[in-house]
């Protein structure tokens, strides 16, 4: 079938009626029932060392997917001083990436302080950088970008714009700016794929939905925001006590906003973790393994299941304000959580998603067709339950990789973590 996040800028718009079919939540007992066809790239992560030895290096998983967000190649950290561009850093990333097969998603800014419209507004990133770009040198480093790059990567405006630490700015400038960065790649490499700025989803306000409301709602030129972009791009962090079942509340919840803006183009999980608290987060808070194991596993399952089309995980070398690690302090080494990475991976690459449905019980059931048969994946996250498997049946494999034989028609035990049983049908 053909890629939904193929780029035809004469023709952004996804039918509302294809886009409803994507945009079904999971409801106790009712399935998701659009099939979503899955490859690598739906599998994404963050990891701010890709390139280098030592503690540096690329990820000992099959990664498809990489953005580029602290990782040493912001706009600041390749404009160090005005007029001075240095891509030393995100040419060895760009190459690394491409090498290993993974494809690059850049997100472009921070201001440096010189371009800023407001040199001492704060920002995490230092004075300067979360204000709105002078736009003449705005245009300069994304055309230097897209000269650069081409086609190589894929490019998003700007990260998490409804979060004041990153943007100081309105979401009807962060509009403007994302229309503008449309035309430069357009003017450039009409191939070019642009991503929506990404949102933070978990806050209401200006600090989450309503800026998201507000930004769909712009117009610019006389068109929607949504018309100058490919994909749209959703932080779904659930709040610090939450679940990879309540990340996916927040998405039924932002189809809502998006569809009052008749905005019906494909979404990207563009970060995702747990325990998010603002701060760092203490050992203690961690998750056990098991459970982080369960949670990595059930998160790109969900994801697939609502139809949506790239997860990154935040981030591959993360251990300070998230619950979930992927790597031990080596940061080489895999924790149960990276190991079930490239489980649930192998359980879902090269197939199609047709949805999953939870019963009254609480229980998941996805199904998971591929070229020979069906794949079900059951959990239940708050207690222990048993399934009867389908009669043809032939093995079981959990998160943590071991494959066991079964007899079709059996009861399996099954927990908060994920289990896959194959069938022929």
């Amino acid at each position: 079938m053909p890629h939904l996040d193929r780029p035809l800028r004469t023709a952004r718009a996804v039918s509302l009626a294809a886009a409803g079919a994507l945009a079904i939540a999971l409801l106790p007992a009712e399935p998701a029932v659009a099939a979503n066809s899955i490859d690598s790239r739906f599998f994404g992560v963050h990891d701010s060392q890709p390139v280098g030895t030592g503690v540096g290096g690329w990820a000992r998983a099959p990664v498809g997917s990489l953005r580029v967000w602290d990782a040493g190649a912001s706009w600041r950290e390749i404009e160090k001083t005005r007029g001075n561009f240095d891509f030393s850093r995100l040419d060895a990333i760009v190459s690394q990436a491409r090498a290993k097969g993974s494809e690059v998603l850049l997100v472009l800014g921070q201001t440096p302080v010189f371009h800023s419209t407001n040199k001492t507004v704060p920002g995490f990133y230092g004075p300067g950088a979360a204000a709105m770009p002078n736009l003449t040198a705005w245009r300069t480093y994304v055309r230097k970008v897209v000269r650069r790059y081409g086609t190589r990567v894929k490019y998003q405006v700007w990260n998490e714009a409804n979060v004041t630490g990153f943007w100081r700015g309105t979401p009807e400038q962060m509009a403007l700016l994302t229309k503008v960065t449309d035309t430069v790649l357009r003017e450039e490499n009409r191939g070019a794929f642009l991503v929506a700025p990404a949102m933070g989803t978990r806050l209401g306000g200006m600090s989450g939905t309503g800026f998201i409301d507000r930004f769909y709602g712009t117009r610019v030129s006389g068109q929607r925001v949504a018309a100058f972009v490919d994909a749209v791009s959703l932080q779904l962090y659930p709040r610090a006590d939450g679940s990879p079942e309540s990340s996916m509340s927040q998405l039924r919840s932002v189809r809502g906003i998006l569809a009052k803006h008749r905005v019906a183009k494909p979404i990207w999980n563009t970060e995702i973790n747990y325990g998010l608290t603002g701060g760092v987060v203490n050992k203690v808070s961690y998750l056990s393994n098991s459970r982080q194991a369960a949670f990595v596993a059930r998160t790109y399952l969900l994801n697939a299941a609502n139809g949506v089309k790239r997860v990154y995980w935040y981030s591959w070398d993360l251990h300070s304000i998230a619950n979930t690690r992927m790597v031990y302090s080596d940061r080489h080494t895999l924790t149960p959580a990276g190991k079930a990475f490239g489980v649930v991976r192998s359980w879902m690459v090269n197939t199609r998603m047709e949805g999953c449905s939870r019963n009254s019980r609480g229980t998941y059931t996805c199904l998971i067709s591929y070229g020979s048969g069906k794949k079900r994946v059951y959990w239940n996250p708050s207690r222990t339950v048993y399934v009867k498997t389908a009669a043809s049946a032939t093995w079981w494999q959990g998160v943590g990789g071991a494959k066991h034989t079964i007899r079709g028609g059996r009861s399996l035990k099954i927990g908060s973590s994920p289990i896959l049983v194959r069938s022929r049908r």
